[in-house]
């Protein structure tokens, strides 16, 4: 059988709008307007899909987030595409020293996030596990106790190269490493705050409509003024610094005697 996203019968090359595409021409400006950025592939024809509707060679992508650090910057994310009517799925961790999914305000975005119409599913990371198939069990186990929702399928945390190329699911659950998402289609990743395969709008599959997965971190775009990685990282340590005063002085009286000396 003939994998359709393998078989391009016509090879046309689409000019994309230059208004909409320009402000990404400059290498200062590859992470700005998170909104712009996903209008630059609707003016190029391409459909929002989930997963596993990616089934056509051309004009589909499949919009992942891996949410490492905030589920309030992917709330912030999830909002911006629903208002451009474009669907996207988010993984969470649900082992994380930075965020805690049964923490009233992580819960209620995650909730939300899913009533916007996007997938909600876990970051999955196997490092952490002796048995990794287990260890998913245990997860899935969880995030349907907790979500009420089935897992169909699961993106993995830093990945090695073992994982990068393990073609087959994990617990009977599909991930995004297996060729048909990962080496089939072209992928794109903004991991690190960079664009480690090149920006999406300079590749020749972009300027020929085919499909394309592409994965976004909410952190690299959500924060407005600094403009490099670093500096983002650096905004956003302070502000989780100033969080954990708030928490702390809201939970322990006498640190509110500190609190400005810190």
């Amino acid at each position: 059988m003939v994998n359709p996203l393998l078989s391009h019968a016509q090879h046309n090359v689409v000019v994309p709008d230059q208004d909409v595409l320009q402000q990404w021409k400059t290498p200062d400006n590859r992470f700005g307007s998170y909104e712009d950025f996903l209008k630059g592939f609707q003016t190029q024809g391409y459909r929002f899909t989930f997963f596993n509707e990616i089934n056509q060679p051309k004009k589909q992508i499949a919009l992942r987030h891996d949410i490492d650090f905030d589920t309030n910057f992917a709330l912030q994310s999830a909002l911006i595409e629903s208002k451009l009517g474009i669907k996207a799925t988010y993984f969470f961790l649900l082992r994380s020293n930075f965020y805690n999914i049964l923490s009233p305000q992580d819960f209620e975005n995650i909730q939300f996030i899913r009533k916007l119409g996007h997938c909600v599913s876990i970051h999955f990371d196997p490092s952490i596990y002796e048995d990794f198939h287990k260890g998913l069990q245990l997860e899935v186990d969880l995030f349907r106790e907790i979500f009420y929702l089935d897992v169909n399928i699961i993106s993995l945390h830093r990945p090695n190269t073992f994982f990068q190329e393990l073609d087959q699911p994990i617990y009977g659950i599909e991930h995004t490493y297996q060729s048909k998402y990962f080496r089939d289609i072209k992928y794109f990743a903004d991991s690190t705050g960079v664009w480690r395969f090149g920006h999406p709008f300079d590749s020749l599959e972009f300027s020929l409509q085919k499909s394309l997965h592409i994965l976004i971190h909410p952190i690299w775009w959500m924060l407005d003024e600094p403009s490099s990685n670093l500096d983002k990282l650096k905004v956003y340590f302070e502000q989780r610094v100033q969080a954990l005063k708030r928490e702390f002085s809201n939970n322990c009286i006498p640190f509110r005697k500190i609190n400005e000396s810190l």
